[in-house]
């Protein structure tokens, strides 16, 4: 996302970076030193690594496809949505193969954000399609650490 906000004289990239670092911070302290449950811990077995290695040399493939075709078309300044677009589906496969629902909703928004900031075809849309994945992410990341998208706990109180 930084990398999309150049400078520090506007208040929004100002508010937008500020947010996207406290919640990385918040992810972070959630994750290490303040631990939630968030279910069951399952090593990733071979299938499961085989569709994660698919989908990422998928996702660069689709990139690299992308970013040839807004080239050639003379949009190349796209491409910030279109990343945002991949990378949103390349997450999608992870729900199912990790049985980790997170990842349909983060894929799942990235994925229409990405959609949006292409259809909408200007350099704004683009730069702000980034932006808001980048902090969309962090926030979902945040509401994992957090046990948002754990499975409920059973009462082991009730016969």
């Amino acid at each position: 996302m930084f990398s999309y906000t150049p400078g520090m004289a506007d208040p929004l990239i100002v508010g937008a970076r500020t947010l996207l670092v406290a919640a990385v911070a918040g992810t972070l302290w959630f994750l290490f030193a303040s631990p939630r449950h968030l279910g069951p811990f399952t090593a990733p077995r071979g299938r499961q690594v085989g569709i994660y290695l698919l989908c990422v040399v998928t996702e660069f493939a689709l990139i690299a496809f992308g970013t040839g075709r807004l080239t050639s078309t003379g949009n190349l300044e796209l491409q910030p949505a279109l990343i945002a677009l991949v990378v949103g589906l390349h997450f999608i496969p992870f729900a199912w193969a990790f049985k980790e629902r997170m990842f349909y909703t983060l894929g799942g928004i990235l994925a229409v954000l990405g959609t949006v900031g292409l259809l909408i075809g200007t350099q704004s849309s683009a730069l702000g399609a980034a932006v808001a994945s980048g902090l969309v992410m962090s926030l979902i990341l945040l509401a994992y650490s957090l046990g948002m998208f754990a499975p409920r706990l059973k009462d082991t109180a009730r016969p």
